[in-house]
């Protein structure tokens, strides 16, 4: 069996921004129209067409509106090796050099990855013909336990580094052309924040439930992305609240905005899955997305009974280490039960393999050298530059 190079991120990005642009057109223009002053300057005359141009592109690609009035929640900090030294300012020349240090690093992690899935492809159709002629072993929940590794690996390490690598490339250009590292906060949060599926995902809370939220968790940061945050979360509210008429904070409400952001979620990503050759009316994907609506209920009514049970006592503040622990454990498990829906299409075609970076190294240097690079690499920037997981 050989790998089949089905095309790469890149053009899965461009796709699903462009996806994007529709809901956050559909904010901008109908929902949350901007006004005539967006596009005038200090003096109060109106900006240079190449102004309003520049800003209208912006208007449209920095979703998550950085900086601004609009900006989105949970937005996540700097790293403290910048906000130690001064939390107000950040040298140009320092960002540059470790988000150049840590982009570099990550294009070689994902070109490690991209070899070894590869490899693991070809060997795929092999490996099932003598385990299934030869002796095997049987070890208890040996199939869940590959799929606990293969959930953290794809979802905490692959994919994180993935966002985080052309997010911080676009990063590097725009600081490099004039613009602030200020408007460049990190795209993923910490891992320790994984506690709760909310948490992960970053979807804005009701007022009732972020009350329970912030009692039993203490933390507002979250781990994911929030990119498509603003435009879905405006589409959310506007049909839930001023179509259906849904009073605000009520239960129905409520679920109605975790529902309609997931399915235009779940939505965008069936349009990014023609890609890799996926039917539209594969439902695998949207079942994935929405399954979290189901997630989410149970999650939010384990959070309201555990604060009834506790009262008012020993329930502010961050979590403790055990209960945090147990919700790591909660999210995983759903990520694992779930996940597979998703990535159905890559487990019954694993040689049809996704081009994660435009080019490839790995010939030049060799696995063993690319291995140990990455190895040291981290350990470097992990120390010089304070990396954070």
């Amino acid at each position: 069996m050989y790998p089949v190079q089905t095309p790469g991120y890149i053009s899965d990005n461009l796709l699903g921004s462009s996806t994007t642009f529709v809901f956050t057109a559909l904010d901008l223009l109908l929902i949350n129209p901007q006004a005539g002053r967006d596009f005038i300057d200090a003096d109060g005359n109106t900006k240079s067409f190449l102004s309003r141009l520049v800003e209208a592109v912006k208007l449209l690609t920095c979703t998550r509106a950085v900086n601004t009035l609009r900006q989105v929640k949970n937005v996540p900090p700097f790293p403290a090796y910048y906000t130690k030294r001064d939390p107000k300012v950040i040298s140009r020349g320092r960002f540059l050099v470790r988000e150049t240090a840590i982009a570099i690093w990550q294009f070689l992690v994902l070109d490690m990855n991209s070899a070894l899935a590869s490899t693991q492809a070809m060997s795929d159709q092999d490996e099932d013909l003598s385990i299934s002629s030869g002796p095997q072993w049987d070890i208890p929940g040996r199939e869940w336990i590959a799929q606990v590794i293969q959930t953290f690996t794809t979802w905490f390490i692959v994919s994180r580094i993935l966002l985080s690598f052309y997010y911080r490339v676009a990063s590097i250009i725009f600081v490099s052309l004039g613009d602030s590292p200020l408007n460049s906060p990190p795209l993923i949060g910490r891992m320790a924040d994984v506690y709760t599926l909310r948490n992960f995902w970053g979807l804005v809370a009701p007022m009732l439930i972020s009350v329970v939220i912030s009692n039993f968790c203490g933390s507002h940061r979250k781990f994911w992305h929030q990119m498509l945050r603003l435009p879905l979360t405006s589409t959310s509210n506007f049909l839930a609240r001023d179509v259906l008429g849904l009073p605000r904070s009520s239960f129905v409400e409520r679920y109605t905005n975790v529902f309609v952001v997931f399915f235009f979620s779940g939505l965008i990503h069936v349009v990014l899955d023609r890609l890799r050759n996926v039917p539209p009316w594969d439902l695998w994907t949207m079942l994935f997305f929405l399954s979290f609506v189901v997630g989410y209920m149970i999650e939010d009514g384990v959070q309201a009974l555990w604060k009834r049970t506790q009262g008012s006592q020993n329930n502010i503040g961050f979590p403790a280490r055990w209960q945090r622990a147990l919700g790591f454990c909660w999210v995983i498990t759903w990520l694992g039960v779930t996940s597979p829906w998703y990535f159905k299409s890559e487990m019954l075609k694993p040689e049809e393999q996704s081009v994660l970076v435009p080019f490839s190294v790995v010939g030049i240097l060799g696995d063993p050298v690319l291995k140990s690079i990455v190895i040291g690499g981290g350990i470097v920037l992990r120390f010089l530059f304070e990396g954070e997981i």
